[in-house]
């Protein structure tokens, strides 16, 4: 009876291992994921420019194109709907925000969050930009773009689990030597 018991204490311990580990590098690659997505938006953010003023020497973010941009790579890269909600068989439980920052040479800062125009105000370079939901602080010196997701936590099957810190991942594209 003992070995009966010890062999069902490490098949259960044995169990919750493999669970844990299968759960954990699924929940890894998908933070990857939205870090490689991030890197992409604010990327492609930073594509969608006034072509008068650049003719003039300074780059000026056209955002609402870059915005558009943003969103249809944004929703069809992560699996979510336009609202940000997971489609059904998406990886994602909760709904996923984000949020980003133009920083161009009319010194003019826009916020977005989820998609909309949250926040507006001039600067000058360098500048000290503290993002709200990393906490990362980094100093902009030339025309920029930042893009950072909250993608809420991953799916994990033990209970014990549920609270772990969201995923989070924030990427920046530059425009130097102009």
């Amino acid at each position: 009876m003992k070995v009966f018991i010890i062999t069902l204490a490490v098949v259960i311990l044995y169990t919750f291992t493999i669970i844990f580990t299968q759960d954990y590098r699924q929940a890894q690659r998908n933070s990857y994921r939205v870090k490689y997505v991030c890197e992409e938006l604010s990327a492609s953010g930073a594509t969608f420019y006034d072509r008068q003023w650049y003719a003039e020497g300074y780059t000026v973010f056209n955002t609402e194109q870059g915005m558009r941009a943003i969103e249809d790579q944004l929703f069809s890269l992560l699996s979510v709907d336009g609202g940000g909600n997971p489609v059904p068989g998406s990886y994602w439980s909760d709904a996923l925000h984000y949020m980003v920052y133009f920083y161009d040479d009319l010194l003019e800062r826009k916020e977005y969050t989820d998609g909309n125009l949250t926040g507006s105000d001039f600067f000058s370079y360098p500048y000290s930009h503290n993002d709200k939901w990393t906490g990362y602080n980094t100093i902009v010196t030339c025309p920029t773009v930042i893009v950072t997701i909250n993608a809420s936590i991953g799916k994990f099957r033990l209970d014990f689990l549920d609270s772990l810190p969201d995923i989070i991942r924030s990427a920046s594209h530059e425009w130097e030597n102009r």
